[in-house]
């Protein structure tokens, strides 16, 4: 459903691009102009084209580019119904990995009426280079089945780009509501397309539990799994009316134990390294998040030790977090991050940190006496602990550590990536990257995609400027900027391709 969805885009995309470079639709489609989202920094076009042949050959120059290559094949094979093969050295199309000016991932693409080279000066910049080639082609190569009659014909050109940030990604949240692996892989599919490079893989939350710990079975045996909570009721609710699939809970994702219906669902630790491999090969980096102290419910449920008060519950605003005066909590969070170091090679772990609840804190005995102990004034100097403790021990393991701007206490910073979210605090950014922190740019007005879409929002996306909102904020600390999907209320793959579409695009 993503794919379909984001095919549909493709095609809008290739006419309103080339109707802003000057196209003409009766242009022939061996000589049309050049459509490609996000635009190349430099496009040189002649008169001239390619046709690909079915003689077509992939060479590779370096060992370390063949999934590359393969995953060429995988694009262009399927609607040409042609039998392409991967050689070493030059081919009809050639991979080479070389210096080429820009950011990591910067790359060259140069075709005439015979060749086409693709020049990377990482594999990343080399899958950035496959996706402007596959963008040239006419948009029937997206389909998976054998199209009969279309020109497989691009225009000759040469292409130097570079990105302008090193980090481009997006967020999913599989708490809320569950993705199965497949469907985060059509995410990673689109993702490529669009040259994105990070994705934020939110697997915990209180609304559920996403990722096996073999330490801690019951995590997802039961953490997993939920009844139908509000948000749940209230997308049953819209999908029933005028029978609305936009909305509906796939039953996929429910099943019933002992006459209780509970939605949910998890990886084991096997999909997740089939979906790392299945990243890597598209040049996409998966960072993994466990959200902490706050948002733990799902865990706290099912080890209700974990709290201050020994069960889960709701404060004022959030859901009741870890005790983070317990010596046991943390030996049993770094467990957790144990197993998960070993299974993302990614060097970002994000560690949350976001809407943590301290009333409980301010009534627990044994957070009181810590406080003493410590010298603290605040609870928020007992979050502060927490959050150096862990970033610590994930350091130890050889991680760059990130978490939410929430995590970021003036006095005394931890040494983060933040993730600056909070636009409500619009000198936040200044705040961080005046001392020296890198931020990645998400505030939720505008890059959270969980809001219901429309022509106000893509616009303020698209023309996204730091100035005046943002002051002081020091840009070359600014790594670089996601777009974050929220899923409350996006229960399926149909609901999320309408948020979804066309805000990647404008992102």
């Amino acid at each position: 459903m993503i794919k379909q969805t984001y095919k549909k885009w493709i095609a809008a995309c290739t006419v309103t691009s080339s109707l802003l470079l000057g196209a003409c639709t009766s242009t022939p489609p061996s000589v049309r102009d050049v459509s490609i989202v996000p635009l190349p920094n430099n496009v040189q076009q002649d008169s001239s084209a390619f046709v690909l042949p079915k003689s077509c050959t992939i060479g590779i120059t370096d060992s370390r580019l063949a999934p590359a290559a393969e995953y060429l094949t995988g694009i262009l094979s399927p609607s040409t119904g042609y039998n392409i093969k991967v050689q070493d050295g030059e081919g009809t199309i050639t991979l080479s990995l070389g210096e080429v000016e820009g950011k990591e991932g910067a790359y060259q693409l140069k075709t005439d009426t015979k060749k086409i080279n693709i020049k990377g000066n990482s594999y990343g910049g080399v899958i950035a280079g496959i996706e402007s080639l596959r963008q040239l082609f006419p948009p029937q190569i997206e389909s998976k089945q054998i199209v009969d009659g279309v020109d497989w014909a691009i225009p000759s050109v040469e292409i130097n780009d570079a990105p302008r940030f090193t980090w481009r990604g997006i967020m999913l949240d599989v708490s809320r509501h569950f993705y199965s692996k497949d469907e985060v892989k059509e995410l990673l599919d689109v993702m490529a397309l669009y040259k994105m490079n990070k994705f934020h893989w939110h697997l915990t939350d209180d609304q559920g539990w996403r990722i096996e710990i073999k330490k801690y079975p019951l995590l997802t045996e039961k953490g997993a799994w939920r009844k139908f909570n509000s948000h749940d009721k209230e997308c049953i609710r819209q999908s029933k009316v005028n029978d609305n699939p936009d909305m509906a809970i796939p039953e996929s994702k429910i099943r019933i134990v002992e006459g209780d219906t509970l939605y949910g669902g998890y990886y084991t630790q096997e999909d997740i390294k089939e979906v790392i491999a299945y990243a890597k090969v598209r040049g996409i980096d998966i960072v993994p998040e466990i959200d902490m102290p706050g948002h733990f419910s799902a865990a706290i449920k099912v080890y209700p030790e974990l709290s201050c008060t020994g069960e889960a519950g709701w404060g004022e605003e959030f859901s009741y977090p870890i005790c983070p005066s317990r010596p046991e909590n943390y030996q049993f969070v770094q467990s957790i991050i144990d197993e998960m170091v070993e299974i993302f090679p990614s060097e970002y772990f994000h560690i949350g940190a976001d809407e943590v609840e301290k009333d409980n804190w301010e009534q627990c005995e044994v957070c009181q006496r810590l406080m003493q102990q410590e010298g603290y004034q605040k609870v928020d100097e007992l979050q502060n602990r927490f959050v150096k403790i862990m970033t610590n021990y994930v350091k130890g393991k050889g991680k760059k550590v990130m978490g939410w701007d929430d995590a970021f206490l003036e006095k005394e910073p931890q040494d983060l990536i933040y993730t600056y979210w909070r636009d409500w605090l619009p000198d936040q950014p200044g705040k961080i990257t005046q001392k020296g922190y890198p931020i990645i740019f998400m505030e939720w007005s505008r890059f959270y995609l969980s809001a219901t879409p429309s022509d106000e929002g893509l616009s303020s996306l698209y023309n996204f400027e730091f100035e005046p909102q943002f002051p002081g904020i020091v840009k070359q600390n600014v790594l670089g900027f996601q777009a974050c999907v929220w899923t409350e209320m996006i229960p399926n793959e149909r609901k999320f391709g309408q948020h979804v579409f066309p805000s990647l695009q404008a992102f």
